[in-house]
């Protein structure tokens, strides 16, 4: 892998993609450290680490309606998520079909809107983390607008071990038509044409944005690939959705 600019990443964070309105995102995570320094040291601190969390912060141009049509509106979403439920986040560094994504269970912490005379409206915001994060791939890219169903690339993620996670995330962000449905299946298997797929998790059928973090114990073997399949009905209908998947840190 080569240096990245950083200049094509994906932002999903529950029924919301920010991407289009977002110019920074911030990830981290921490852990604590605890002192366990003694007599038997010589005269050198040791530690152990303890509680590891995740924080969040996304900033870039307030917008005060959707940022499409079919999506819900932006500052209204957001202030309505602070200090709220859990809703995933997924950050990916590039739009492409199998990036690599971090997943994480988050709750907004804050918003801020608007700023100084003759700038472009600003928004930031934080986030807290809320449970355990995980590193994985997009298996449905959400800049892709889909008008009828399909099927998704397979993604070989790797096994999960006994005391780890798989998590997948799914972003719902658009929805337009008459009477629309849409139904996204995660679905798992051992080989690359998938001739004995198993279901990981069903979203839908739903008509409107929204969001689903799924978080399923190890161990999942032989099982290492993950795609998508989804179906979209309804009279002209149209749908943006991410969904990635990953394994949590040992």
């Amino acid at each position: 892998m080569a240096v990245l600019a950083f200049t094509d990443a994906e932002i999903l964070a529950g029924p919301l993609r920010l991407t289009g309105r977002s110019n920074e995102i911030d990830l981290m995570f921490d852990g604590v450290k605890l002192d366990v320094t003694n007599f038997d040291s010589n005269g050198w601190e040791e530690c152990i680490g303890g509680l590891r969390s995740a924080m969040a912060k996304v900033a870039g141009f307030y917008d005060a309606g959707p940022v499409e049509t079919g999506a819900l509106n932006l500052d209204q979403q957001l202030l309505s998520e602070v200090a709220g439920s859990q809703l995933p986040l997924v950050v990916a560094p590039t739009k492409a079909d199998g990036s690599v994504a971090y997943i994480a269970p988050m709750k907004r912490g804050n918003l801020a809107v608007l700023g100084t005379v003759g700038d472009a409206a600003p928004f930031s915001s934080d986030m807290w983390g809320d449970g355990a994060v995980a590193r994985g791939a997009l298996i449905h890219p959400a800049n892709v607008l889909r008008t009828a169903g399909g099927t998704g690339t397979g993604v070989q993620l790797g096994t999960v071990a006994t005391g780890r996670q798989l998590l997948v995330a799914i972003n719902v962000t658009t929805v337009t038509g008459t009477t629309p449905a849409l139904t996204i299946t995660v679905q798992r298997d051992d080989n690359a044409g998938f001739t004995t797929p198993t279901t990981v998790t069903t979203l839908g059928p739903t008509a409107v944005p929204t969001s689903a973090l799924v978080a399923v114990a190890g161990p999942i073997t032989p099982d290492d690939r993950y795609r998508i399949t989804w179906t979209l009905t309804g009279t002209t209908p149209s749908a943006r959705f991410g969904v990635a998947v990953g394994i949590t840190p040992a």
